[in-house]
């Protein structure tokens, strides 16, 4: 069977922003099961089409959020018959900009990292969503065999007015409640150690805690807080942390629930409330933090891997062609 043609419009996004590397990675690892051809400019889509000499089967336009952050802008998709899908992170993110393109476009099939968040937001257009959850670059989130000498860890978005280095624009108050009722109670407790979120636009640097150097941090903790915030994501670090053999121990939302995360067999489940009791009963028992630490690893190196991610992808795809066919 001849692999499908498929082009991607992307920009080039991870050389200047590295925070968002692991997005480009999930993308890249398409390229094993299909003949792909990117484009990253503005411009045209038949006149695009034209100068790559290259006739896909289909089209995937990235996330066209935050203003065309992440890909290019793209003219005339409602004017060719090639079926186009396009990607869907941050859901709360202009959404009646994302309807419009949506609409305007004649989008055909709707790849979004969020289930429930966003069928909530977009109901009518639950026959196009297909789900396509963050998942992990093996050669980077792994066990890299560090000491484990960080007994609690936390990293990310959190309000906290006093955070040296925080992102220039913080996350309002409430958003990350589970995050924050973390921090304020754990900041002065030994062994813990909070690294803040090195900003989304943040230039390349050696100190930047991102890709390898963010593993490894996690590699190097037993126990690692976080949670899909107000919106209920089920955002990347859900996966990354027991990718990295790390006890995840985490606020969860349907979304996880869905893909597997089982409370006391490859994650703990807690809440503001008794977090502190429940790491605290971990960091004491290490047989049973290292077993739900070892079944969280092999969870997320069977099932959410950029190559399992990258399948289930190319089977949306094939199965959308077969039925228009």
């Amino acid at each position: 069977m001849n692999k499908l043609k498929i082009l991607i419009m992307i920009k080039k996004f991870a050389e200047k922003y590295p925070k968002h590397k692991f997005k480009v990675d999930m993308i890249t690892a398409i390229e094993e099961f299909a003949d792909i051809q990117y484009w990253y400019n503005d411009g045209d889509i038949r006149e695009i089409i034209k100068k790559i000499k290259f006739k896909p089967d289909f089209i995937f336009h990235y996330d066209v959020g935050w203003g065309n952050l992440y890909a290019p802008n793209i003219t005339g998709l409602d004017q060719i018959d090639i079926p186009k899908g396009c990607f869907v992170n941050d859901i709360h993110c202009s959404k009646k900009n994302r309807i419009k393109y949506f609409d305007k476009n004649k989008i055909d099939l709707i790849f979004a990292t969020y289930k429930e968040p966003f069928l909530k937001a977009f109901p009518q257009y639950e026959k196009k969503h297909r789900w396509m959850p963050f998942s992990i670059n093996p050669d980077i989130i792994k066990d890299w065999k560090l000491k484990k000498n960080i007994d609690f860890c936390l990293m990310g978005q959190v309000y906290y007015k006093d955070v040296k280095n925080s992102p220039k624009r913080k996350p309002p108050k409430g958003r990350y409640e589970f995050r924050e009722a973390v921090l304020n109670r754990m900041k002065k407790k030994k062994g813990f150690v909070f690294n803040p979120h090195p900003g989304h636009l943040a230039s390349p640097s050696k100190t930047l805690i991102v890709n390898e150097s963010y593993a490894r941090e996690l590699n190097r903790s037993k126990i690692f807080f976080t949670c899909g915030g107000v919106f209920q994501y089920a955002v990347a670090k859900f996966f990354e942390a027991p990718g990295c053999r790390t006890l995840l121990l985490a606020k969860p939302n349907n979304d996880i629930r869905e893909l597997g995360f089982k409370d006391g067999e490859n994650f703990v489940a807690c809440n503001k409330f008794n977090f502190y009791d429940k790491a605290k009963y971990y960091i004491n028992h290490s047989e049973e933090r290292e077993r739900i630490t070892n079944n969280g690893y092999d969870f997320i190196h069977r099932y959410h891997t950029n190559s399992v991610r990258a399948q289930q992808f190319i089977k949306y795809v094939e199965d959308f062609l077969e039925t228009r066919r």
